[in-house]
């Protein structure tokens, strides 16, 4: 199932500025993105490991949205009481402005345009497929000299990375000139719960 539209364009990729293996699938980079963004990639083990990290254009047709994929028979809304569903919820939603666990995909967005903002995205241990998680930001351009012809605006796909089933990630996105901030996970098929916060 698609969880997105069509309007999303891909980013130029990042250099990485720092990588730090923490040890025991520990590890965090630093990504410098040629738009000025700077996002700091953490991963680890669900339940294990703690991160050792914190971190005026029209708004998106999906701002604030915060939705997840569900089996046939659930009602939207449900909380999973799986113990690393709990954990995620415990040590991720707490003070999160967005936080939804459901079956194989979920998407948050930022309801303002933010200076940063981190999404953290789990896939259950129960899984056999690895979920990815994107990084969306809301980029608007003029589309002729002097912004004649209005502007253009779109999602661009600014960083992608795949979520191990039993395994969190966690990407903080630091945008100078303030943007409006999208974070989906998905592909971690129906066989699984996934979840995801985000904070901004």
């Amino acid at each position: 199932m698609t969880t997105t539209n069509s309007r999303i364009k891909r980013g130029l990729p990042p250099r990485a500025s720092t990588i730090m293996d923490l040890g025991d699938d520990h590890a965090l980079q630093i990504l410098d993105f040629p738009s000025g963004v700077r996002a700091i990639v953490e991963g680890g083990r669900a339940v294990d490991q703690l991160p050792a990290t914190t971190g005026d254009i029209a708004p998106p047709p999906e701002a604030g949205v915060h939705s997840a994929g569900e089996p046939a028979g659930y009602s939207e809304g449900i909380v999973r009481t799986t113990g690393e569903q709990s954990w995620f919820k415990d040590t991720f939603c707490n003070g999160a402005q967005a936080c939804v666990q459901g079956w194989d995909w979920a998407i948050c967005g930022t309801d303002h345009a933010v200076g940063y903002g981190t999404g953290i995205a789990m896939v259950g241990a129960e899984g056999s497929r690895n979920g990815t998680l994107f990084v969306d930001v809301w980029e608007c351009i003029c589309v002729g000299p002097f912004c004649i012809g209005g502007h253009e605006c779109f999602w661009v796909e600014n960083w992608h990375g795949a979520v191990v089933p039993g395994h969190w990630l966690s990407v903080n996105t630091n945008a100078p000139d303030r943007k409006w901030l999208r974070w989906r996970l998905e592909g971690a098929g129906g066989d699984t719960q996934v979840s995801l916060a985000a904070k901004y």
